[in-house]
């Protein structure tokens, strides 16, 4: 079941306010989308009180603290309104009696607490020999491996001394190393972007700047790029990646950005 919050009054009041100041100056969504590079989508979610449903918290705040300033409103009071601060809870109190307990069970007889002695000291014991016996097995381990070693260092000194002309000419050999990407030159980039529920992405690819938008629920984006793919996103959950045939596991965090090349995948 998807976890959607519904619009609380306190959104939708901030809505009206931000649709009343908006039409007061005879602008309309599309004309705010151009000059404040906010999608269009989210100022109509802000002003329906439905921003929650699109975005985290942060990105709501930045969004509302953008618009409410371009429209002239205070932006932190446009903020508290639309996040109110939530009612503390009454403390409870609760009396207690000076002494609950009857006087005999007050006091704990003699022979609990010397049996409590005895087993902390037989727990105590067996964690000494424990601990030393681990510390006796380290050294004679440390011993074997030494004694281990400088056998196999004699043995390569006597064999270099005799195959040195070999040992050359095998290291003029191994000089060059293998790459580790992942992804060969010979193919690009394929990363598929398949939308669960709507989720803010902004996506670059090869350092140029794609898209930046809300994806819709169902929306397939298929990418191709030579080098490296960057991606913010406002919901990992709400995406699945794949790159090349192989599905991306994104870690369980609200906001992330995440940056692809042949080697694999890093977070920025």
């Amino acid at each position: 079941m998807e976890n959607r919050r519904e619009p609380r009054q306190t959104a939708i009041a901030v809505g009206n306010r931000l649709r009343d100041a908006r039409e007061k100056k005879s602008l309309g969504i599309d004309q705010i989308q151009k000059q404040t590079k906010i999608h269009s989508t989210v100022l109509i979610a802000l002003e329906e009180g439905r921003a929650s449903e699109l975005l985290t918290d942060t990105y709501v705040r930045s969004f509302l603290k953008k618009y409410s300033q371009f429209l002239g409103l205070n932006s932190v009071d446009v903020i508290k309104e639309y996040f109110p601060p939530n009612s503390e809870l009454s403390p409870i109190n609760i009396q207690f009696r000076n002494n609950p307990l009857p006087k005999e069970t007050t006091i704990a007889p003699k022979f609990i607490y010397v049996t409590g002695i005895i087993i902390f000291v037989i727990v105590l014991a067996f964690f000494v020999l424990f601990i030393g016996g681990k510390i006796v097995s380290s050294f004679k381990k440390f011993g074997m491996e030494r004694q281990k070693k400088t056998a196999v260092a004699s043995v390569k000194k006597n064999t270099a001394k005799t195959a040195k002309p070999a040992a050359k000419k095998g290291a003029q050999v191994n000089t060059k190393s293998a790459s580790k990407e992942l992804i060969p030159r010979s193919s690009s980039l394929n990363l598929v972007i398949k939308v669960k529920e709507p989720v803010l992405v902004k996506l670059k690819k090869d350092g140029v700047l794609l898209f930046e938008r809300v994806l819709t629920r169902g929306l397939v984006e298929k990418v191709t790029a030579s080098e490296n793919i960057e991606m913010d996103i406002g919901k990992t959950r709400s995406l699945e990646l794949t790159l090349n045939g192989r599905p991306i596991v994104l870690p369980k965090k609200n906001v992330l950005g995440l940056r692809i090349s042949r080697k694999g995948v890093v977070l920025k």
